[in-house]
Parts: C-alpha cells; sequence; structure tokens
C-alpha cells in the first residue's frame, strides 16, 4: 500500500450499485479490488459480544481481556490479517492500494467501523429504496433463497417486499450516519452514477486522492475482468446505463402504496421525492372489494377460454 494512501472500502445495501462501483474502481491503475471476499463481514462476527442486563458482554474480545490481550491489540491483529489478505492481492495485481466491496457487509456496518475507522476511506452509494427492493426480489428469485443476513428480516416480517424494505432502510440509514460523521467517508447515489458516471468517479477519485484517467469508464466496463461473487447483471453490460432506474413503479399500486409508507421518511433523509400514497390503500374494505374484483376477473377469463 503506497504511502499515505489507506485502503478504501466500498458500502452500499445490496442491489445498490456496489459491484458496478467495484468495477470503476479496479479499473483504475492504482486501486485492486477484488469479487466480494466477505473478510470484513466475517472480522465483524468475529468482534460481536451478547450484552446482558448486569452489563456483561461475551465475546472474543471480552474473553481474552480475561487472559490479558487488550481490546487494542486484538483490533490490531485482526486488522493485520484481514488487511493483510487485500495488500496480498493488490500487490499479486501490481497495485499500490487496494478496496474491498462486498454488498452484504452493509449488515455488519458497527463491526466494520470498529475494526476500519481511522485506517480506511469509505466511499458509500445509496439507491432509491423501492428499487433495491425490486432488485433484491429478483435476486432472491434468481439464487432460491435468502441469505442469512435477509433471512433474519423475513422471520420478523412475513411479507417479503416488506422484509427487504426494512432491510434497506436498517442498512441505508447506517450507511448514511456513516456518510455524515465521518470525514474518510464520501456518498454518492447510484441515479447519479448512472447519469454521468464521468463526473461521479471524478469526485471519488478526487476523495481518494487519485489522479482521474478520462478511459477509466470505458476500460472498466470493457470486459468482466475477475468475476466472482457480485450483480451478475453488470458483469453482461459493456455501458452505464439508466435501465435499472425506477424499476419501481413497475411493482402493483397495492404494492408501491405499502412500500412508499414504510420507505419515505429514509427515502426523504437521503434527498429522494417522498412518494404519494393512496390513503385508502390498507383499508380493509377496499382490500375485501379488490379481492372480490380478481375473483371475478378470473372467473370472467376462465370463462372465455
Amino acid at each position: 500500500m503506497a504511502e499515505g494512501k489507506p485502503g478504501i472500502v466500498v458500502l452500499g445495501s445490496p442491489r445498490s450499485g456496489t459491484t458496478l462501483l467495484r468495477r470503476l474502481l479496479d479499473a483504475h491503475p492504482s486501486i485492486a479490488c477484488p469479487p466480494e471476499t466477505y473478510l470484513l463481514s466475517a472480522a465483524a462476527r468475529f468482534l460481536h459480544a451478547d450484552q446482558f442486563a448486569a452489563g456483561l458482554r461475551i465475546g472474543v474480545v471480552d474473553g481474552l481481556a480475561f487472559a490479558g490481550f487488550e481490546e487494542a491489540e486484538v483490533l490490531g491483529r485482526l486488522r493485520s490479517m484481514t488487511f493483510g489478505f487485500l495488500r496480498d492481492y493488490a500487490e499479486r495485481a501490481g497495485k499500490p492500494r487496494w478496496a474491498e466491496k462486498t454488498a452484504f457487509d452493509a449488515f455488519h456496518l458497527a463491526g466494520i467501523r470498529r475494526l476500519c475507522e481511522g485506517h480506511v476511506k469509505f466511499v458509500c452509494i445509496q439507491r432509491h429504496g423501492l428499487d433495491v427492493v425490486a432488485s433484491l426480489r429478483d435476486l432472491v428469485d434468481k439464487t432460491g433463497g435468502y441469505v442469512e443476513e435477509l433471512h433474519a428480516y423475513v422471520r420478523r416480517y412475513p411479507e417479503p417486499l416488506e422484509a427487504m424494505a426494512r432491510a434497506w432502510i436498517d442498512t441505508a440509514t447506517a450507511i448514511a450516519e456513516l456518510a455524515e460523521s465521518s470525514e474518510h467517508a464520501i456518498s454518492l447515489r447510484y441515479e447519479d452514477l448512472s447519469a454521468d458516471p464521468q463526473a461521479q468517479m471524478q469526485r471519488v477519485f478526487e476523495f481518494l486522492d487519485e489522479p482521474w484517467d478520462d478511459e477509466l469508464v470505458g476500460r472498466a466496463l470493457a470486459g468482466t475482468g475477475q468475476v466472482g461473487f457480485g450483480d451478475w447483471k453488470t458483469y453482461a453490460r459493456a455501458s452505464v446505463d439508466r435501465s435499472s432506474v425506477d424499476r419501481w413503479k413497475a411493482l402493483p399500486a397495492p404494492v408501491q402504496d405499502k412500500l412508499a409508507r414504510i420507505c419515505n421518511p429514509t427515502l426523504e433523509r437521503l434527498g429522494y421525492e417522498r412518494i404519494d400514497v393512496d390513503e385508502e390503500a390498507d383499508d380493509p374494505e377496499t382490500a375485501r372489494r379488490r379481492y372480490e374484483f380478481g375473483l371475478m376477473f378470473n372467473r370472467m377469463k376462465g370463462s372465455q377460454e
């Protein structure tokens, strides 16, 4: 790692454009960003502790404290191991600086901040919450199941789309709090990146103290690069486009209303427009009439076939 050039950690809710951002960073001649490694989320799990009413915490750091190892030493050793893999990757790529992107790191931000803050620069990306929900549904359909982090929300919220919306709120809020509180973090929106990748990446590389290259965006998307875990869609694209913006508008109106009620406060906090909702959408009588109309429509359709 070059002198004065800390590592880079990309943070965004899953399906927020983190893989596109990874490819753009990795195209820089000084930055090596591997496919998803899950190193930081694993390190965050290592640091997890359960706290009881009496104030006692049970976890690795506290257990090692009883054995005479100070927290700073434990964090230093864990940081050395985690960053070591990334430094080695960058060295093998012939680049002086590493970046790390694993989308589900967003669910482990408290532990990642504890390990990394002050030692890296954070590049944060946000995306419209309802578009994230629509894209997460695609991910679940594609993989046939829920990863552990999402499954925790599905257990709490039986309607899958609401569960995904709640997951977006928690991760997007935690990322926004980081970006607002740290001088070592920059934030951008997927919609702005897809509209003008040159301008947005110039801003990012200026924050990272790296020179800009006018050919970088084209070079980043010219090939798939090193493919690993990540958004499969971005690997199929040779240019940045806006085809994934406003996908949520194709959701059924009652679904839009329900998700808007949940997501609107966070959308507004992140600078997105509030979504208008139908005040009668959740009315039980309206829902019953909609259900009866659906049954009637299906019977009419069946009689015509």
